[in-house]
């Protein structure tokens, strides 16, 4: 019986080995991670220089580690290892509280709240004297999660202390007091733009603008969205729903990204997705199959882009300095004004700002998450 046994386990042993093996030659390359958000090692350039030089097995490395067979299997299991078997409550600092998946924000970059506090105050003085200037910070989900689960945290005291110290505490639009743990994904960094109306609406009081009632916008639900904390995490957690709202002025509004063609920046109606040429528009579900699915909402990262609503009732013009969260925040304000420029500088330098942008009487809105302001040398 103990010979049968010892025959097995080396059998299953052996199958692992050279099958892990086999299939590691057999299977095709993939080509980029949708967990991970990133494209995967492709193999190296095999040259006899290469292979004098050591080059060609240092780039073997990471392709033999992205190409592993059954690799998110065993990312999960090794997560969860840690996690339920080795008692560890984090993974390079994400973690699974409450439901939710997040990343600890911690400690208070002091010197980069002050750079990034410095920086928007000195653009509004240079850019936007005479016109109505409004800030609001967006909390972490850290804010709501961290505190009552034991997690270390940012001191949101000390670090808005630093904000209203630069920016002043004029026109400031405190979203930390209308916010809850439910307006986030639980897979994701982002809010969700369903849970949105109520902020939107907040803001806009706050600026004296008037949007379309919560009950004008259609919900459409996109299923099976893993946010960007889903793949870091690796634990089994189930997936999100993506949930976008229209109305008249979302479905008729025209949208203009800045693009770089032939050396010369230019306007486009048009951004290229895996080859193909897509039409803009405030929201791009074919989008949603990329890497980042959140990148739907105003085809996500973007230096400039423009949305103008034809059928306003108001010629009010906004624009908005933003990270990613300004994407699915934007579309809720149209109606309430009749176009919508968003300015994420982490890709254009301020400098260059008036060689796109008149500023004359629009409202400007500064709308940055924690974690954005928390981290230096990201503003150009």
């Amino acid at each position: 019986m103990k010979k049968r046994r010892d025959i097995l386990t080396i059998a299953i042993f052996l199958l692992i080995i050279f099958g892990l093996g086999i299939a590691f030659f057999v299977m095709p390359d993939i080509a980029n991670s949708r967990t991970e958000r990133r494209l995967m090692a492709r193999p190296p350039v095999v040259s006899a220089g290469g292979i004098l030089s050591g080059q060609t097995m240092t780039d073997l490395e990471p392709y033999m580690q992205d190409q592993f067979p059954a690799r998110e299997l065993f990312r999960t299991i090794n997560a969860m290892t840690r996690r339920y078997a080795l008692g560890q409550r984090d993974h390079n600092g994400y973690f699974l509280a409450g439901g939710h998946l997040s990343q600890m924000e911690h400690p208070l970059n002091d010197a980069a709240a002050i750079e990034n506090a410095r920086w928007l105050a000195g653009m509004s003085h240079n850019l936007f004297q005479g016109m109505n200037v409004f800030y609001a910070i967006i909390p972490d989900k850290n804010y709501f999660l961290a505190p009552s689960h034991g997690f270390l945290h940012l001191d949101y005291y000390e670090f808005m202390e630093i904000i209203h110290r630069y920016m002043g505490s004029h026109n400031y639009i405190d979203l930390f007091e209308i916010m809850s743990l439910d307006d986030f994904y639980r897979t994701d960094i982002h809010w969700r733009q369903e849970a949105l109306h109520p902020i939107a609406e907040h803001i806009a009081n706050a600026m004296g603008a008037t949007l379309p009632p919560a009950d004008s916008f259609t919900s459409h639900t996109l299923p099976n969205f893993r946010g960007n904390f889903h793949g870091a995490a690796a634990l089994p957690v189930r997936a999100d729903e993506l949930v976008f709202l229209t109305n008249q002025y979302t479905e008729n509004a025209i949208v203009h990204t800045l693009m770089e063609q032939n050396r010369e920046f230019v306007f486009s109606r048009y951004v290229t997705f895996q080859g193909e040429e897509l039409r803009l528009g405030v929201y791009n579900p074919r989008l949603f199959e990329g890497l980042d699915g959140y990148d739907m909402f105003l085809a996500g990262a973007q230096a400039i882009i423009t949305v103008y609503a034809p059928n306003a009732a108001t010629d009010r013009e906004l624009i908005i300095f933003r990270d990613s969260f300004g994407s699915s925040i934007a579309p809720l304000f149209l109606g309430g004004y009749s176009k919508i420029t968003l300015v994420d500088i982490r890709y254009i330098s301020s400098h260059l700002l008036s060689n796109f942008i008149d500023f004359n009487d629009q409202d400007i809105l500064f709308l940055y998450s924690v974690p954005i302001l928390n981290r230096g040398g990201l503003f150009r």
